[in-house]
């Protein structure tokens, strides 16, 4: 298995999984924004993807224009309104007429509705989460983190749908049997310290329940990524000072890490959405079009799995 270490090595693992079929069509909610715009033109040309956009058909042609991107290659649907745009973009992935949804100039909360909806939404059974996949030049290579942008305060059952969604990542990524440390402030169970008890429990539940990957915790993050501090805490594991994937106690944390890691680790991300029926990106607004690209090619590799993972599109 190919395993990619950085996002140049992600894009060219996502071209050759393109290789000899057709690009996933990609529905962008809210896409009158110029990142994503830019984003989607950079993405055609490498023919990563087939670009729906959906949102307000003069503002997209005018940002597009202004970038100088010619708006005809695109396939365009007129909506206003942020809530009618993302139920437009579940529709297509419905219908299956389209694969990827994308997150645009929207507020998270307004795109994730009807994907949620129990009736209409993408639902499939399987547990959803998000997982942040970050390159850390330090380190040399990816570290995923989860979840930082979806569940608010998991419970002990959905911690282990986490874990499994970020497994099923690092193996797109080519991280055969990846590590995983279960994050909290120490390494020692407290009894007031809920994050630590039910890592102890999460990690005992993974020797039985999850054949292909290391899980190990209660963990604070330097024991996590550094082998020099496990060693001198007296840690030892697979996974101590080799962490492939960070799972976080809870929404707070994992999105505060995640931002700590860009900001001052200087890290490139991408993210994704597992467990619905298609790959969702749920890019942030501020996330520049590169970062965007970065997310998509995740995002196509998904795509080529997810019958493979049960996944599966419901049409209308």
């Amino acid at each position: 298995m190919n395993k990619a270490v950085n996002f140049e090595q992600l894009m060219e693992m996502a071209r050759t999984s393109l290789s000899g079929r057709k690009p996933p069509r990609i529905a962008v909610c809210a896409a009158a924004d110029k990142s994503s715009i830019v984003a989607m033109a950079e993405a055609e040309r490498a023919g990563l993807a087939e670009p729906i956009l959906i949102g307000d058909k003069k503002e997209i042609v005018r940002l597009a224009a202004e970038n100088h991107i010619y708006a005809s290659s695109f396939e365009i649907i007129d909506v206003t309104g942020n809530a009618d745009t993302a139920q437009a973009g579940v529709a297509l992935i419905k219908a299956g007429k389209a694969d990827i949804l994308m997150k645009g100039m929207i507020p998270t909360s307004t795109f994730l509705h009807p994907i949620f909806m129990r009736e209409n939404g993408l639902l499939t059974g399987n547990f959803v989460s998000h997982v942040g996949v970050l390159e850390v030049a330090e380190l040399g290579r990816f570290v995923l983190q989860t979840d930082g942008g979806l569940n608010i305060s998991p419970t002990l059952e959905m911690k282990k749908g986490i874990i499994k969604n970020a497994v099923f990542v690092a193996h797109l990524l080519g991280i055969e049997r990846p590590k995983v440390a279960l994050l909290s402030a120490t390494e020692k169970v407290h009894s007031k310290i809920k994050s630590t008890v039910e890592a102890r429990d999460l990690a005992a539940w993974a020797k039985e329940e999850v054949a292909d990957a290391d899980v190990d915790g209660p963990m604070a993050l330097d024991i996590a990524l550094s082998k020099e501090a496990a060693a001198r805490k007296g840690v030892s594991g697979a996974v101590a000072g080799n962490a492939d994937i960070l799972v976080a106690p809870d929404i707070e944390s994992g999105n505060i890490l995640y931002k700590s890691l860009r900001i001052f680790g200087h890290a490139h991300g991408a993210g994704i959405v597992v467990g619905a029926a298609c790959p969702v990106m749920l890019t942030s607004r501020s996330d520049s079009p590169s970062e965007k690209l970065n997310s998509l090619a995740l995002a196509a590799l998904y795509a080529g799995k997810i019958t493979e993972a049960g996944y599966r599109v419901k049409k209308s």
